[in-house]
């Protein structure tokens, strides 16, 4: 048992003084090739959703929080930055000797919704043409609206912060998942950058890596039913083919420009596709209604008019004309 009249700092007969811990540097410690933004940056005017995400933040924290934040990452003052599913973590320098371990936690959908997402953006043609193009449609909350949560979050209470530095220690118990350090705002300005160069990285913080949305989204629309019901369109990975590994490119630099036997090989007559019109299937309906002429319909009779002249052979080329012979009397 510790007895309370106890003072390490008390000298002890043949025992050394611990170090006082050191105190607090006025500035930040500077960090040697820390993650930032650029100095000119400011990811509160990115894209919309860079900008939905820091309504939280600006909500939230305190004034001299949010100025200091953006500082920090404008200086570099992040060890390490990492996001994954549910959770976006960094190692923040701050005054102090050991950086701070901020934690910013996003809620996840279960496969439930997102096989609802899933459905509602392949349903919608601007939202699956834009998704597949990697870009991220201003209107997508309309897509998980009412039943699902919002994409992107906006509001108090969707991002449960944590850190470790004295400010949110000393911050209410009742209040800290929800208080707002200036690592916590640092880290937040880090995402939003991010997010302002592709927007798609959400659908990972959501627990769907966007690569996996966007296969989804293409064998939804593949599969997308017609009027007589459902219609198989060609797949974009074929087994034995897709997936057999291809020779790295420097590998091959002599020979790139080589045809190989392999040519002859190559046999590719032209001919009607199984299925008609595969890419206007994917699309879907054309979201103009009340046309004069119906956009999908226009489209197809051209796709058919092109398809016919590429097939049909052209006339043979003329046979070439001989040179003229010139005397042997006449030649210099």
């Amino acid at each position: 048992m510790t007895d309370p009249a106890f003072n390490p700092r008390k000298p002890v007969p043949g025992r050394p003084l611990p170090p006082l811990p050191r105190p607090p540097s006025a500035k930040p410690k500077r960090v040697r090739g820390g993650i930032k933004i650029g100095a000119d940056e400011n990811p509160a005017q990115g894209n919309w959703a860079a900008q939905r995400w820091l309504r939280i933040p600006e909500q939230a924290a305190l004034g001299p929080f949010l100025v200091e934040g953006l500082e920090y990452a404008r200086l570099g003052q992040t060890r390490r930055f990492d996001f994954r599913p549910g959770l976006i973590e960094a190692l923040v320098q701050g005054r102090m000797d050991r950086a701070y371990i901020t934690v910013l936690r996003v809620q996840t959908f279960n496969e439930t919704q997102w096989a609802q997402a899933v459905v509602r953006l392949a349903e919608g043609v601007s939202f699956a043409a834009k998704l597949l193009a990697g870009e991220m449609p201003p209107n997508i909350e309309e897509a998980f609206a009412p039943t699902l949560p919002a994409l992107i979050p906006g509001e108090l209470g969707d991002v449960k912060v944590s850190c470790t530095c004295a400010d949110y220690v000393g911050a209410p118990s009742e209040s800290k998942e929800r208080f707002w350090c200036k690592h916590a705002c640092c880290v937040a300005y880090l995402f939003a950058q991010r997010l302002n160069v592709n927007p798609l990285i959400m659908f990972g913080i959501r627990g769907l890596p966007s690569e996996d949305l966007l296969e989804r989204l293409r064998v939804r629309r593949a599969l997308a039913s017609s009027t007589g019901g459902a219609s198989p369109v060609y797949q974009q990975r074929v087994p034995g083919v897709s997936d057999i590994a291809s020779e790295p490119l420097d590998a091959g630099l002599a020979r790139f420009w080589e045809a190989g036997p392999s040519l002859r090989e190559l046999d590719l007559p032209l001919g009607p596709p199984p299925v008609s019109h595969p890419l206007l299937r994917r699309l879907g309906p054309s979201p103009f209604q009340g046309a004069k002429f119906p956009l999908v319909g226009l489209l197809a009779s051209c796709y058919e008019t092109i398809s016919e002249a590429a097939r049909t052979p052209g006339p043979p080329p003329p046979p070439p004309v001989p040179e003229p012979e010139v005397p042997d009397s006449e030649a210099v």
